[in-house]
Formats: C-alpha cells, structure tokens, sequence
C-alpha cells in the first residue's frame, strides 16, 4: 500500500512539473529564476581562477535559472547559472560588454571558456531587481500540521468509518514551485511524515470504546501552499503502544486531511 502511494505521488509530480523548470528544482537545491536582466560581477572559475570583471546575465525576453552557491561577509551571494549557458563578450554602442544567455538549440559550448555554467557569480544583494529572485525549490522542507478527522478502511465486518480524530503530525518532503509572481504558489511532495493524535480504543467491533492515544509512524501525501495556508491529502498508518497494542486498527491504514501555516519567508 504505502510503496503503491509513493509510486503515485512520483508520477503525479512528473506530469506536474516537467523540462529544465523541474530538472533545475529538483536535481540542485537553492534554486532561483529570473525573468529580467542584472549585473554581477564573474567572480572565479572551478580550478579557483579570480577574474573579477562586470558581466550581464542577460535572459533575452525569456527566463534563466540560477543556483546560488553561498553569501559572503560582505553582503554579496555567490551563484551559478545552470545549464545550458554561454559566456561571452559582444561589441555594442557603448563598447565590449561581457554577458551569459542561453544557449541556442544545437549550439556547440567550449565547456573551459564558453560554458556560462563554469563560472561562480557575485551579485549584491541589492542589485537584484524584481522578478530577479524567483524561488523555484528548496532542498528539503519539514511541515507542522494538523488533521481534524480520519478515515478508516474497512476491516473485516467493519465498514468504512469517519472519526473526529484530531491528531498533529511532522512531513517532511520536497517543495516545487507553482507558479504566482507575487503570491507564490507552491506542491510539496511528501514522503514521510510522524505524529500523535487521539483515537478510540477497542478490540473488536462491538466492544466498548475507550479514549486513547495513537502514534502516527508512517504518513505520506500532497500538500499544495497558497497565500502561506498549507492544505492536502495524506494517507496513514497509525498504532497504540504498551497495553493496546491490540487495538483494532493497530498498523492499519486512515486517510485524511493536512491543515498548516508557512510562518517562514523564502
């Protein structure tokens, strides 16, 4: 049941987010995107190599994604444009310009002189414009939440059954950006998560129920943010411990809703 879920939330999320957007956030972390030009400074290349001259990341209309490598003490962050980029000095009015585009379909990169991606950036913090600094991913994110009820497979003569179980749970997973300039919008896969919630104990379906308290081990599902609110659907596997561990729904499945809040800012 549970690697079936995964296999789904997977292939879901493919037909979600494709091409180089979800190549970008998903294979590096601290990915951003720019829809508009800006000035840095080329700051170094991977043997260490220091050339400190201006260059333009120039996005010609379009879009460039970017991985911001760290921040220095002096207040400028360090980045590099992701693939495919090409480095280059252009003649224009105002004489020789430095600038990195993308590479055009079939255009061939000297990967030692050419490729864009070789070269760490600097850029101030307040040189970078609006549309400049677009979140795309974070690497791994932990979300606090809360489900307000649960529902319970059918087990044995016992059928299907919704109960108001409150319980707070702990998911941690990856967050794609989805869209919304100005209020993002964001899916976050996740793949496991824990909690603690109330339940009612009983052996069998005809016996008295008791309150009690049962551990969330295992959960998974989709949460979608918007506007900072987190809300989605998850799958769960849940049990009591100690002297109930004979619950009727011990290691059994329940499915449900997340509530949470974003509290941070990217």
């Amino acid at each position: 049941m549970k690697s079936q879920f995964l296999v789904s939330v997977l292939f879901l999320s493919g037909g979600l987010a494709s091409g180089q957007s979800f190549r970008a956030a998903v294979l590096n972390p601290n990915v951003y995107r720019t829809e508009v030009n800006f000035d840095a400074v080329r700051l170094s290349d991977q043997h260490g190599n220091i050339y400190n001259e201006e260059v333009t990341v120039d996005v010609e209309g379009r879009f460039m994604d970017y991985k911001i490598i760290s921040e220095d003490e002096n207040g400028y962050i360090i980045i590099r444009v992701l693939p495919r980029v090409i480095y280059e000095t252009i003649n224009t009015p105002h004489g020789l310009k430095n600038r990195i585009r993308r590479a055009a379909r079939g255009e061939e990169i000297n990967c030692r002189t050419d490729d864009g991606y070789y070269y760490n950036l600097a850029v101030k913090k307040e040189n970078f414009p609006p549309l400049g600094k677009t979140l795309l991913s974070t690497k791994i994110v932990g979300v606090p939440l809360v489900h307000p009820f649960k529902l319970r497979a059918a087990l044995g003569d016992q059928d299907w059954e919704l109960q108001p179980e409150f319980s707070v749970s702990y998911s941690f997973g990856i967050r794609l950006r989805r869209g919304g300039k100005f209020t993002p919008k964001y899916l976050t896969l996740i793949p496991y998560g824990f909690g603690l919630g109330n339940a009612k104990y009983f052996r069998a379906k005809d016996d008295p129920k008791e309150d009690g308290v049962a551990i969330t081990y295992y959960q998974a599902g989709l949460l979608y943010t918007w506007n900072k609110v987190n809300f989605g659907a998850f799958i769960g596997f849940d049990a009591m411990i100690s002297k109930r561990n004979d619950w009727f729904y011990q290691g059994n499945s329940w499915y449900s809703f997340g509530l949470g809040y974003k509290f941070n800012n990217d």
